[in-house]
Formats: structure tokens, C-alpha cells, sequence
């Protein structure tokens, strides 16, 4: 191997490991599996997150798996935040397309998708927990074709 061919494989090895070393990691990242009888209007999917050692901001992704059973072609999720012990609150209620105009759905798969929705960016301060409820918004009681819920936050 030439001195020339070595310093390329050196810069190009240092390349990957700097990119490599620059992803940023989820600080949290859980998924809840839903009921195979229906995900109940009532039936709270719930996560928690801390105590944090010190005050962090993270970027927040809710994950949502379906598969061909969903009947309609978007959801509507109520999704609540609170951090405790500041009391800090938010509610949202989101409306995500799962499935496009023309029948294929959205989502990453072949039998079984995935639907990542960008939430927010939120700080907590040092000592506080996050704590996360997520809920259907659907007219039908029992809502079939959701497999998992998940939450992943991402430190900035």
C-alpha cells in the first residue's frame, strides 16, 4: 500500500469516527405495546423520564407503529406533559396521516409501519421528572391497528 493510499485510509477512517461521534443519543427512548384487542379511549399510555442531575433541553419524538388493520386513514392523539415538582404543563392534541389519499400508507415498513411526529423541545430543571400521557381522540371506542406508542428524547 502506497504512503498516499494510507494517509487516505487514515482521513477517511478519523472522517467516520468524528461523524459517528457527532449523533446525538437518546437520553430516552420507550415504546408501549398496545392492547391486540383495541387500544381503549381510556387507556393511557403513560412514560416518565427523571430525575435529571441538571438542567437539560430535549427535542421530544413520538413514535407510532400501525399496521394494515387501522381503520381510517389519520389519528388523533392527546398527548399531556407535566413536570414535576415545577408543575410545568402542556396538552396537545395532534392529527397525524397515516395513510395518504390514494391508500399507501405514510409510515416506514412493508407489513407493519412506523410514524415518527417531531413533538417539541423541552428544558427541565435540575431534580425535575417528565412525566407523559398519550391517548386516542378517535370516535371509536376501541381503536384497532395501532401496535405500539413510543416517546424518544433526544438531549440538544
Amino acid at each position: 500500500m502506497s504512503l498516499r493510499n494510507s494517509w487516505t485510509a487514515v482521513v477517511l477512517g478519523l472522517t467516520i469516527m468524528v461523524l459517528a461521534g457527532c449523533r446525538q443519543k437518546a437520553a430516552f427512548s420507550h415504546y408501549e405495546p398496545v392492547s391486540l384487542d383495541g387500544w381503549g379511549r381510556e387507556d393511557t399510555i403513560q412514560f416518565a423520564l427523571g430525575p435529571v442531575d441538571e438542567e437539560s433541553s430535549f427535542s421530544e419524538m413520538l413514535g407510532v407503529r400501525a399496521n394494515l388493520d387501522f381503520p381510517f386513514t389519520s389519528v388523533s392523539l392527546i398527548v399531556e406533559q407535566e413536570a414535576m415538582p415545577s408543575g410545568t404543563l402542556r396538552c396537545d392534541t395532534l392529527d397525524i396521516a397515516l395513510i395518504s389519499e390514494d391508500g399507501i400508507p405514510l409510515g416506514k415498513g412493508v407489513s407493519r409501519f412506523q410514524y415518527d411526529i417531531p413533538l417539541s423541545t423541552i428544558t427541565l430543571l435540575s431534580g425535575e421528572t417528565l412525566f407523559v400521557n398519550i391517548r386516542h381522540n378517535m370516535k371509536r371506542e376501541y381503536l384497532t391497528g395501532i401496535s405500539d406508542v413510543g416517546l424518544t428524547l433526544t438531549a440538544q
